[in-house]
């Protein structure tokens, strides 16, 4: 089923790497710049895998070990899938804690804890998009 996306005609220094469902592209460079020129032109470099008479397009945005990787590698789109997903947890503990007069301080810290474990995943690959303050606004706001 790989075979059309692994035999890609893709720029020097980049290859294609397949293991069980999960293909990565491996991009060498001398500098920041080359390596993110060619990574946008082999991403750009379409393919469709078809299986019977189902069409698999590739997508400009892919989920690999839990963090959302997009074709500009500006992970803007993990911001917004950390958040979520950080903000759904919160919300789901809130749902099960007496409501009282309010969440006391060990169940304040908790929420943060889960709340920052969920947001700092995989964290040095995805930290170039705290660069930018509209992202860290995003997830500033995840707690209630």
């Amino acid at each position: 089923m790989y075979n059309g996306v692994l035999t890609l005609k893709l720029p020097k220094g980049v290859e294609i790497v397949g293991f069980a469902v999960d293909i990565v592209l491996a991009v060498v460079g001398e500098t920041l710049e080359e390596v993110e020129m060619l990574a946008t032109e082999a991403i750009d470099t379409r393919a469709e895998i078809t299986v019977g008479e189902n069409a698999i397009a590739s997508k400009r945005v892919l989920k690999y070990l839990g963090v959302i990787l997009d074709d500009r590698i500006s992970f803007n789109s993990h911001v917004n899938y950390a958040r979520e997903k950080a903000a759904k947890a919160i919300n789901a503990i809130v749902r099960i804690m007496p409501n009282n007069s309010g969440p006391s301080s060990s169940k304040r810290r908790l929420l943060a804890s889960v709340s920052s474990s969920i947001l700092r995943y995989g964290g040095p690959a995805w930290d170039a998009a705290l660069k930018t303050k509209k992202n860290q606004r995003k997830l500033n706001s995840t707690w209630p």
